[in-house]
């Protein structure tokens, strides 16, 4: 966008008119990209002085969503008033660049007290930094507090291409409350941030969106019973071994009792049990969300049975249960053991709307999706998404 409207704007009235539509330059993109790994680039200087003197005085007042990085940052936000911004991205900032604006620059934070509603917040690292950082901790404790209105918020965390990962449990709860947001998406270290955000500290919180790195316990105390009737709108994504997934996660799930939407990338470790399929779905989860009206999932489980003998279901058994519950869009795979010792079984929602197969094996009947496959170690990552562009809507009770 900023190569359009530095390049365009006042050659004549028709790309005037084009460039300037309304419609087009409300949701602004003033960073740089290199076209090939999109990173963004700081803008040269001659750029952004046409930009912040001459083209954003004539656009200010049709701008609802703003999109910054460091370097301009101030240059954009000091050239003009902007009194319908409502959305703010804050890209490729570092930690301490980032903590630094929001402490110090009052325009921005005017911005975040008085304005904005939506935030997308991109923080970039060089080198690979440690878990626990008190600085994270510190920029999304503020940001809770001191954006009075803030309705939704992105908070990511990157080195190069790879999402990062930060704790919360060590923030203090009054220093990590919301009483506006609605929507937040993360991505946390541990399954207790998780539990974290859910003890009624985000008390309007009705949609959250969480990728968790580990399953290991680090608060044991934290309350995993209390309901949660505000909730409507559910992701876990996590590509890490759960072994505590009936203690974990079930207990977790019968909290949502409004939930209408549900989406879950789980890893499963099971012993001395059965696959995760449509029966335990049904059973263990659908019951006790009887609002729920679309699922999407990629559920993969692996069973070790050292213990005791149970009759594991085939492939067949598992899409003949989804079939008898009107659910045809699903994609399964199966691989029992000898005397039924163990096995794999992978569930998955169609079309495939995750961007990782976990741990494809010879067992797998591929013809039914479309995928560009990259081979890893442990598991197939998909490099374009299957047909279709929406979450598989099951027959739910």
């Amino acid at each position: 966008m900023v190569d359009v409207l530095y390049s365009l704007v006042n050659i004549n009235e028709r790309f005037n008119r084009l460039t300037l539509d309304p419609f087009y330059i409300h949701n602004l993109d003033l960073t740089m990209k290199i076209s090939w790994f999109d990173y963004i680039s700081s803008q040269d200087n001659q750029v952004l002085n046409r930009i912040c003197k001459t083209i954003l005085p004539r656009i200010y007042h049709h701008v609802n969503k703003l999109t910054v990085e460091p370097y301009s940052i101030k240059h954009i936000l000091r050239a003009v008033d902007y009194p319908r911004l409502h959305s703010l991205s804050l890209v490729n900032f570092q930690e301490e660049t980032l903590l630094r604006y929001l402490t110090g620059d009052t325009i921005l934070r005017h911005f975040l007290v008085d304005q904005i509603t939506h935030l997308n917040v991109n923080i970039y690292y060089e080198i690979i930094p440690k878990l626990f950082r008190e600085e994270t901790s510190n920029i999304f404790s503020f940001l809770l507090s001191f954006c009075k209105h803030l309705v939704e918020l992105t908070f990511n965390q990157y080195l190069c291409d790879t999402t990062l990962e930060f704790s919360l449990y060590d923030v203090p709860l009054a220093n990590c409350v919301s009483s506006t947001l609605t929507k937040l998406e993360i991505v946390v270290g541990y399954f207790d941030d998780c539990l974290y955000l859910l003890d009624g500290r985000l008390k309007c919180l009705s949609i959250l969106i969480i990728n968790v790195s580990s399953f290991l316990t680090l608060l044991p105390n934290i309350d995993n019973t209390k309901k949660l009737p505000k909730l409507k709108h559910f992701s876990l994504t996590s590509t890490c071994l759960i072994d505590d997934y009936d203690d974990k996660i079930i207990p977790l799930l019968r909290r949502m009792l409004n939930l209408e939407e549900l989406t879950l990338f789980l890893n499963i470790m099971r012993w001395n049990s059965t696959y995760i399929d449509g029966i335990h779905l049904y059973n263990d989860i659908f019951v006790h969300m009887p609002r729920l009206n679309k699922f999407n999932f990629s559920i993969y489980t692996k069973l070790i049975n050292s213990d005791i003998r149970i009759g594991l279901p085939s492939n067949e058994d598992i899409q003949r249960i989804f079939i008898e519950n009107g659910n045809r869009h699903v994609g399964s795979f199966v691989n029992n053991l000898p005397q039924n010792v163990g096995g794999h079984c992978h569930i998955f929602s169609l079309p495939y709307q995750f961007n990782i197969f976990l741990n494809l094996n010879n067992s797998f009947q591929g013809a039914f999706i479309f995928l560009i496959l990259d081979l890893t170690h442990s598991s197939i990552r998909t490099k374009t998404a299957s047909t279709g562009s929406s979450a598989a809507k099951l027959n739910l009770p």
